[in-house]
């Protein structure tokens, strides 16, 4: 399975023709030298921009001139289309491809659309390219684009936002391990803390590997491990560069049934939350049979300044989903969704849009089928994106290029 989220053949780079705008829908947009990409709107000036998934249109260059060659009489943006650019065949790339124009980053949302009732280009030449050669994007990154600039398209690689490479189950081949993972089409990894005394294994990790970003945080199952000293080392931590959330944190009354223990960990959960919000990093939620406490927390802190969060390695109903779906958050599925027994998890997996789904191992615990029952690690995240596609019946690199932008957009790495 290819996970690298390009077709073989394909250019990963292109050179912008032209600009197109109009003040108005509906009519044939008008070619400009340069446009300001505005985040989560479109192009300053483009009557289609605004807070929806198709904010700027794209179309190949050779797709028009092979058009025109058919005898069509058409300019740069007679199809509706923003940018059109040579040496990129969109319609071949897959739904989360992103593209890059300078500073400006564009996140592709739909392949095709319907053509317009009344589409002069379709009375007069019995079919119209845009329906099947265009594209639509979302502006993830704002700045100026003009024309000759160039276009390149990012590879898409498998985000792991949930790993512990510091755990001493890797302690024989750790560095082995993570050497080999950007040669295996694993573009990234958070390196999730969980136990009080292993922060600093953690960050050494982060120090040594480009990819390998930090979340620091405790576990519940540590919660009386927490003091004012604990917490002030999770702020200090909270500030490094590459610390992208606070995690692992949460509840978990699977081992721990008491209610004095479960009133001890709400009570660093919130502390955590807490944490979170001061330093405006999402967070990451363990919870194990503790569906309602940790659900009523959650909805207690996203009323007032929160800034995002993981609900990893979800593991409760689709109505229990629903909720936190509603309220932006995004699931973390892992190798459980792989598993005969796991009926729950497809029901949320199919239930869930791809947009808040995210890639995640827990390595080196529950690594997926066929490999169940080993140390798990990112390098067996193709079974489960595998799994995925086909649950929603979309390709394996639609997977791989959708979750990555999730994940990059929720830790604020574009």
């Amino acid at each position: 399975m290819e996970t690298n989220g390009n077709n073989s053949g394909l250019s990963l780079k292109g050179t912008v023709r032209a600009i197109c705008i109009s003040d108005r829908r509906g009519i044939e947009k008008h070619s400009v030298e340069e446009g300001h990409f505005m985040p989560d709107f479109g192009i300053e000036g483009d009557a289609h921009g605004g807070k929806w998934h198709r904010q700027v249109s794209l179309l190949s260059g050779e797709k028009i001139d092979a058009f025109r060659a058919k005898g069509a009489e058409v300019e740069d943006g007679a199809f509706g289309e923003n940018l059109v650019v040579e040496g990129i065949d969109f319609a071949k790339l897959p739904v989360g491809t992103r593209f890059r124009c300078g500073e400006v980053v564009l996140e592709l949302t739909q392949i095709g659309k319907e053509c317009h009732n009344g589409c002069a280009i379709f009375q007069k030449m019995g079919e119209c390219i845009m329906p099947r050669e265009g594209v639509f994007t979302r502006v993830l990154k704002g700045g100026k684009v003009s024309v000759g600039d160039e276009m390149t398209v990012d590879k898409a690689m498998i985000f792991d936002t949930h790993a512990h490479y510091d755990d001493e189950a890797f302690d024989e081949d750790r560095f082995a391990m993570l050497d080999s993972m950007q040669e295996n089409g694993i573009g990234h990894i958070v390196d999730v803390c969980a136990s009080v005394g292993h922060f600093d294994r953690v960050y050494d990790l982060v120090e040594k590997y480009p990819f390998v970003y930090g979340a620091v945080g405790v576990h519940p199952d540590d919660a009386d491990k927490v003091d004012a000293a604990v917490l002030d080392e999770i702020r200090r931590y909270c500030d490094m560069k590459k610390t992208v959330a606070v995690g692992e944190i949460g509840l978990d009354y699977y081992w721990h049934k008491e209610k004095e223990e479960h009133l001890l960990q709400q009570k660093v959960f919130r502390q955590q939350m807490d944490i979170a919000r001061e330093k405006k990093l999402p967070f990451i939620i363990h919870s194990r049979d503790a569906a309602e406490d940790t659900l009523n927390i959650v909805r207690e802190y996203m009323k007032d300044g929160m800034y995002g969060g993981i609900i990893h390695c979800f593991s409760y109903s689709k109505e229990i989903a629903r909720e936190y779906l509603n309220m932006g958050l995004y699931l973390g599925i892992g190798g459980v969704v792989t598993f005969k027994n796991s009926r729950k998890l497809k029901e949320v997996a199919e239930y869930a849009p791809l947009n808040q789904i995210l890639l995640e191992t827990d390595c080196p615990y529950m690594a997926p089928v066929p490999n169940r029952g080993k140390r798990n690690s990112s390098l067996y995240l193709p079974e489960v994106v595998k799994t995925i596609a086909e649950i929603k019946g979309i390709s394996c690199e639609e997977v791989v290029a959708v979750t990555e932008s999730n994940a990059l957009k929720m830790l604020n790495l574009i």
